[in-house]
C-alpha cells in the first residue's frame, strides 16, 4: 500500500510539473496579445524614455483616443528610433482607425519588416496596451532600431520592452557592433607576431629596385602629398536648406545629384530610409578614409540646386 501511494504521488507530481511548463509554453505573449506589464525576462521603457528619438515634427500625448505618444497628423516620413542591447524587442501600442497602416522596421540598418497599427474593425476597446510588433532571435549584442511611418496616419506607442539596456540611437551596420572587430581583420596600428605590414620592410633590409629612406626617385612624390585629382564633367553645387536655418553646401557629379534628387522624391512619397548620405569628397579633412555628411529628410526646408560644367 505505501508503495503505490509512493507510485501515486510520484506520477501526481509529475503531471502537475508537465502541466505547469506547459501552461507557460502555451500562454507565452504573442503579436496582437494584450500586455500591461512587461513578462519575465523582459524590462520595459515608457514612451518617455529619454533614449528614444521622435523624428518628424512635434509628437504629442493624446487624450480624447488611446491615450498613446503618438506623431503628427498627416505627416509623412515619421519615425522614432533607439539602440538596445540583448536579442528581442516588442512595440507596445494599440491599434485604431487613425493608425498607420504601413510602418517600416529597420534593425542595424537594414529594412526586416513591415506592420499596421490600424484597426480596420474600429474596435471602441482602443486604451489597451498590446504588443503591436515583435523581433526575436537576434545575435546577442547592441542593435540600432528604427520605426518608419509611410503613411502620414498616426504610429502611436505606449512603451518599448526589450531583454536589455534602451541606449540612444547609433547608428549599426548590420553584422558588426561596436567596439568589435570582423574575424580576419585587425586593427589599425597593430601586427600580428612574425608578420609585417605590406609595403612596410625589416630594418637593415632593403627591397630590390627601392630607394634608402630620405631620399626620391626623378619624377616621383612623397607618399602623402599628392593633390587630389580636379573633378570634371558636369556637375551641381546642392544647397541644402535645414530647419534651423542653416544652409549645407556640396558639391556633386550629375550621378550623386541625380541619386539625392530621387531618394527625396521617393521619401516625400513614403518610401525609403530617413537619411541620405553625401560624400565630402575633397573637403574630406583629417586623418580619415572617407567622410560623410548624412542629410534627415524630415529636417529639410528647401534645396537649390546650380549646376556647371568643368573640362
Amino acid at each position: 500500500m505505501r508503495i503505490f501511494k509512493k507510485i501515486f504521488v510520484s506520477a501526481l507530481l509529475t503531471l502537475m510539473l508537465f502541466l505547469s511548463v506547459n501552461q507557460s509554453i502555451t500562454f507565452a505573449s504573442s503579436v496582437g496579445d494584450t500586455l500591461d506589464k512587461a513578462e519575465a525576462g523582459w524590462t520595459r521603457y515608457n514612451y518617455n524614455d529619454a533614449n528614444i528619438t521622435y523624428l518628424g515634427g512635434k509628437w504629442f500625448k493624446d487624450t480624447s483616443g488611446p491615450g498613446t505618444w503618438n506623431s503628427p497628423w498627416e505627416r509623412y516620413g515619421t519615425s522614432l528610433k533607439f539602440n538596445f542591447t540583448g536579442t528581442k524587442l516588442r512595440l507596445i501600442s494599440t491599434t485604431w482607425w487613425s493608425g498607420s497602416n504601413s510602418i517600416d522596421v529597420f534593425i542595424d540598418g537594414v529594412k526586416v519588416d513591415n506592420f499596421s497599427l490600424e484597426d480596420k474593425n474600429k474596435a471602441n476597446n482602443i486604451k489597451v496596451s498590446k504588443i503591436m510588433y515583435e523581433k526575436l532571435g537576434l545575435a546577442q549584442g547592441e542593435h540600432s532600431v528604427e520605426f518608419v511611418n509611410n503613411t502620414n496616419s498616426y504610429i502611436f506607442i505606449y512603451s518599448i520592452d526589450t531583454d536589455g539596456q534602451l541606449k540612444p540611437f547609433n547608428l549599426i551596420k548590420s553584422g558588426s557592433q561596436p567596439g568589435t572587430e570582423q574575424p580576419g581583420t585587425q586593427q589599425p596600428g597593430t601586427q600580428q607576431p612574425g608578420t609585417q605590414q605590406p609595403g612596410t620592410q625589416q630594418p637593415g633590409t632593403q627591397q630590390p629596385g627601392t630607394q634608402q629612406p630620405g631620399t626620391q626617385q626623378p619624377g616621383t612624390q612623397q607618399p602623402g602629398t599628392e593633390q587630389p585629382a580636379e573633378p570634371t564633367g558636369d556637375r551641381a553645387i546642392l544647397t541644402v536648406t535645414m530647419d534651423n536655418g542653416f544652409d549645407k553646401e556640396f558639391d556633386l557629379s550629375k550621378k550623386e545629384l541625380n541619386a539625392f534628387i530621387a531618394w527625396y522624391d521617393a521619401k516625400d512619397a513614403g518610401r525609403g530610409p530617413s537619411f541620405f548620405a553625401i560624400d565630402k569628397h575633397n573637403n574630406n579633412k583629417g586623418p580619415f578614409s572617407n567622410r560623410k555628411d548624412y542629410v534627415i529628410f524630415n529636417k529639410i526646408l528647401t534645396f537649390e540646386v546650380s549646376e556647371y560644367s568643368t573640362k
